[in-house]
């Protein structure tokens, strides 16, 4: 049996704070609720709601975290005296269990910055005296807000509802302004949709290519090799259906069941049950299908539409075998109106799943690297520590075309500043990477070569050749002298990136040209690099394993991702300022453990082997 928390003092002043206002009645006092484990306060509250439907004083309950005035405060309509419709910045507002006496409605009163986390106090109050006087006078906000339809106001970010989840399975999908438009130029509003279980988490499924009814394809979704390789055994069609708007009940709610979803369905003349029964024909067959609903959606409320959207939901299992309706016979006809009694003839709960779209734009809204480099085909020679962390982050950045070199296999010891892991032991590490890269992004195409940059190419491979970004991170010199025996079709970025002992200087050297120029590479860094190979000689390399001696390069992974960072942002520079040629170097400050910054300097370079 779960203790009750003793109620605290701050707790206490937070609502004593509102007693005595003439707007907010309390209707208890605070009380644990053990099935939340939150305290819990019912109160009502005045707004101005003047013509409207919402009454001017409604009744809600306030769940508060047991250590207030830190932790969560949600706020819920009651289920008598309070709202009853659905709005938006709120969960779907269905009545909830018989037993509590509020509704599943919460609202959502943590806009802007404070939805953050972050501190911003004229957006929330964090002391004990004013957080939950504030969530009181969200409240009120809200109320008129709504009151005035002006909770979702034009120039907005759109809001699609809350949608019931019921199911861990999701579904993906990439749509943007271009497959927009060959939505808009097609006049099929069903048809079939090809899915693939995403490689290594079965739970979620990616739309791959769209069908017309009669199985007439109709374009593909652009994604990349992890997505591409799937098995064709693995690829299953599932229904799509297409409507004018997004369908919702009155005022912002999403459909729970399949009598609200044709009721919403109706609003924009949208046969559903003709829809459904004509793929009925063909998914007889006792299992349960997913199915696709999809609708236009804006960026911003009240501006034209961008994309287009889709909800996932599970259908149910239609009449199959000797399952109809009984007493009589098992034709098609009878199967149909055996599964629309069954749909519609009372509040069969809709199973939808959660999508996302994981167009390019959405994926990295987070952050991404200039589109100079995202739409750039990547050459990156070296797969060892500092090539592995760079060309991670240039995936998760939105590279999306990557050819990565490397002839070297993984060893145990590589991965103490490496990437990979135990599994990938004693496999190619341009092979292994690639397959980790594929892994974070599924829009990327990489290829891996296995070998070396020729010291004398007479004819590149066709996918060195195609490269317009080459990035350098081997450290050696062999590689920098092949570069510049090749020439290309036409002006490329060349960087070569690489660190000295401890990871504690780091060299970037950029240019562009049709071929590296390492005269001038060595003329700029030259005595840079010297410096470093007289540090390296100073230093008691280490060994790894017992036979002919060996040295190992020492640095520390922490060094390592720092200086791949670096490299980074040193590379981002130089595409966007496309230097004829350009040096730069950085020093680590401070003692091995005693880290106090970096330091860009004129020359500190290295060019020791990572």
């Amino acid at each position: 049996m779960n203790q009750v928390p003793a109620l605290t003092e701050d707790l206490r002043l937070g609502r004593r704070v509102l007693d005595g206002r003439a707007d907010v009645v309390l209707l208890g006092d605070l009380a644990w609720d053990p099935e939340t484990s939150v305290w819990v306060l019912p109160l009502r509250v005045r707004a101005d709601t003047r013509e409207s439907t919402i009454p001017e004083w409604t009744d809600w309950y306030v769940f508060i975290d047991a250590n207030y005035p830190l932790g969560c405060i949600d706020v819920h309509p009651s289920k008598t005296r309070s709202i009853e419709d659905t709005y938006p910045h709120q969960r779907l507002n269905t009545p909830g269990p018989a037993i509590q006496p509020w509704r599943d409605g919460r609202l959502c009163l943590q806009t802007g910055r404070a939805s953050l986390g972050f501190r911003v106090e004229e957006e929330e109050a964090r002391d004990a005296a004013g957080r939950l006087e504030w969530y009181v006078h969200a409240l009120q906000e809200w109320l008129a807000a709504a009151a005035r339809g002006q909770l979702l106001a034009p120039g907005q970010p759109f809001e699609l509802p809350d949608l019931p989840i019921r199911d861990r399975a999701r579904v993906v999908f990439s749509e943007g302004p271009e497959t927009f438009a060959r939505w808009n130029a097609l006049p099929d509003s069903r048809g079939w949709a090809e899915v693939v279980p995403l490689p290594g988490n079965p739970r979620v499924f990616a739309v791959r290519a769209f069908y017309s009814f009669e199985g007439r394809w109709l374009f593909s979704l652009e994604w990349g090799d992890l997505l591409n390789r799937v098995p064709r055994r693995r690829r299953v069609r599932i229904p799509w259906m297409r409507c004018k708007e997004l369908p919702l009940l009155p005022v912002h709610a999403a459909p729970a069941t399949w009598q609200e979803l044709e009721r919403a369905a109706k609003a924009q003349h949208w046969d559903l049950r003709d829809d459904l029964m004509a793929f009925a024909e063909r998914l007889r067959d006792g299992s349960r299908h997913l199915c696709l609903v999809g609708f236009p959606v804006s960026a911003e409320v009240g501006e034209p539409a961008v994309r287009t959207h889709w909800w996932a939901a599970r259908l149910p299992s239609f009449s199959h075998g000797d399952v109809a309706p009984r007493g009589y016979a098992r034709t098609e006809q009878n199967r149909q109106r055996y599964d629309l009694t069954n749909l519609f003839a009372r509040p069969l709960p809709v199973d939808w799943l959660r999508t996302d779209d994981w167009a390019p734009e959405e994926l990295r809204s987070r952050g991404a690297l200039p589109e100079e480099l995202r739409r750039s085909w990547v050459l990156l020679l070296g797969a060892g520590a500092l090539g592995s962390a760079v060309a991670e982050m240039l995936v998760r950045g939105g590279v999306r075309r990557l050819v990565v070199v490397d002839p070297d296999i993984v060893e145990g010891g590589n991965l103490v500043r490496h990437t990979l892991d135990l599994t990938e032991v004693g496999a190619s590490k341009a092979r292994a990477l690639a397959e980790r890269l594929r892994s974070i992004s599924p829009d990327l195409q990489v290829h891996a070569l296995a070998q070396s940059l020729e010291l004398a190419p007479q004819q590149p491979h066709w996918l060195v050749s195609r490269c317009e970004t080459v990035i350098d991170c081997t450290a050696s010199n062999d590689v920098l002298h092949a570069l510049a025996r090749i020439t290309w079709d036409g002006p490329r970025l060349f960087f070569s990136a690489s660190f000295g002992v401890g990871a504690r200087r780091i060299l970037c050297f950029s240019a562009t040209g049709t071929s590296f120029p390492v005269e001038a590479f060595w003329a700029q860094c030259g005595k840079w690099i010297h410096e470093d190979y007289k540090e390296l000689l100073r230093t008691d390399l280490p060994r790894e394993g017992v036979g002919c001696w060996h040295p190992v390069f020492p640095a520390r992974a922490d060094d390592v991702m720092l200086a791949a960072a670096i490299t980074v942002k040193a590379l981002v520079r130089s595409a966007k300022l496309r230097p004829i040629t350009r040096v730069e170097t950085y020093s680590r400050e401070g003692a091995d453990d005693d880290f106090q910054g970096i330091r860009q300097g004129e020359g500190a370079g290295a060019h020791a082997g990572p």
